[in-house]
Formats: C-alpha cells, structure tokens, sequence
C-alpha cells in the first residue's frame, strides 16, 4: 500500500463521482494499490477490503476517528471518538484466492468461499434483507453434499444455511464491525454498524471539494496550475492561501 498523491485521490474521487458506494471505495482501493489487479482487489473478501480501506484511512487523515450518530429513542445526536487500532479485528490477508472452506453439519459437507464486493454489487434493490441473505450465502457456495452424495444448495434446510451464515461471520469478523452506544440525553443503548468504506468515501468526498476550492483560490491568486498545486505540500498550500487573505 502506498498513500496516494493529491492528484490521484481527486482523480480517484472524480471517477467515483454519481457511483455507488462499492465503486467508489474500489477506486481508492486502486489508488493505494496501483500494483493490484482491480479485479484481485474485487475479490478480497469484505474484511480484508475493509481492513485495507482503513489502513488507507489511516495513511490519508490520521488514526484518530470521529463519529456521529443520532439516537433511535430521543433523536439525540452524539459524538464519539475512536482508533483506528480499535476496529481491527483479523490479521491482513493477500491471497484471496485461498478463500475456501468447509462446513461439516448435520451430515451435509457445504464447500464454500467467504462474501467480495461482487457479491454485494449483486444484491438487487428490491430483495428484502432475508432475501440479501440468502441471495449472498448462494453466491458463495461451491458445492454441497449429502452423505457423501452431491446435491444442490437449495436443498439445504434453514438451519443449515444459519449455521453456515453463523461461520462465514466468525471466519471474516472484519466485515461486520458493530459499536454499542449509549446516549447521554435519555440513557437508551443500542448497536450501530461501523462501516468504513462509507465513512472513508465521506471523507474523501469533503476533502475533495476543500481542495478543489484551494486549487481555485491559488490559481487566480498566483496563476499556478492545477498540477503545480496539487504538488505542493499540504503546508505549503495552507501557507499560500493565508498570504492571500492576509
């Protein structure tokens, strides 16, 4: 992984510009790992993406994380802070393609990989979150048997398919990252999701329009180009804006 240049994250940014959230993160994920096959990156599992988009994180704004959420009970709104070290659940992982396991239940052997982002981008709008589910799971099955005789996946009963979702959780714990909160205006506790490549994308998204507002400002202070801004240090161009206010 290397940090990207100014010019790349805006050129990442821009072309995840009206995209979903998925290619969006992609695109950073290219930026930061231009020696990796998009398609090799595609195919991490959710946790070893997210694992990476937050040592990028980390690279590009720092280690400190500041969250919002709004209180299900009284609508409070709270912040709260935390590490970057904190959501790191599971080792890092390059060998995607070693993404194979077996599940031995109730006299059924489920051969199986764990959830990518193709997966994801797969889910339809209209499926339910049962639907989702079950929709994902079946992506990720390789083959299933039943003493010792092949058969199809959808013959597998509901207990197995809980069973399996239960192991695909517990093998790629990085993928769902949960905070429990407690709001100080009414005391209600509650769980929220973590999720980084949103939060990143958010980031990223800010960032690019204060420097797109930077780039405007020193190009009609000073008449430097787009190119010769984005080279500038991060000081340098805060230093460079304050003489133009000064």
């Amino acid at each position: 992984m290397k940090a990207p240049t100014a010019e790349e994250l805006l050129n990442a940014w821009e072309l995840g510009l009206n995209q979903p959230l998925l290619q969006r993160a992609l695109f950073l994920l290219i930026a930061a790992f231009p020696e990796t096959n998009p398609e090799a990156l595609m195919k991490l599992t959710i946790g070893q993406r997210d694992l990476r988009l937050l040592r990028l994180r980390e690279l590009l704004f720092g280690s400190q994380l500041l969250n919002t959420a709004v209180c299900p009970e009284c609508e409070q709104r709270i912040e709260w802070e935390n590490n970057i070290s904190d959501y790191i659940v599971q080792p890092e992982q390059d060998s995607p393609g070693k993404n194979k396991m077996v599940l031995e239940t109730q006299d059924y052997s489920v051969h199986f990989r764990l959830p990518n982002s193709l997966d994801l981008v797969s889910v339809t709008r209209n499926e339910s979150a049962d639907q989702a589910d079950q929709h994902l799971l079946s992506r990720c099955l390789l083959k299933v048997e039943y003493c010792g005789t092949s058969c199809d996946h959808s013959q597998l009963p509901d207990s197995v398919m809980q069973t399996l979702n239960r192991q695909i959780e517990r093998l790629d714990p990085q993928a769902d990252i949960r905070v429990g909160l407690d709001c100080p205006a009414c005391g209600h506790s509650w769980v929220v999701l973590f999720d980084i490549a949103s939060f990143l994308c958010s980031e990223v998204n800010s960032w690019a329009e204060q420097m797109l507002e930077t780039v405007h400002s020193l190009a009609a202070g000073y008449g430097w180009s787009e190119t010769e801004i984005l080279k500038l240090s991060p000081v340098r161009r805060q230093l460079y804006i304050g003489m133009l206010k000064s």
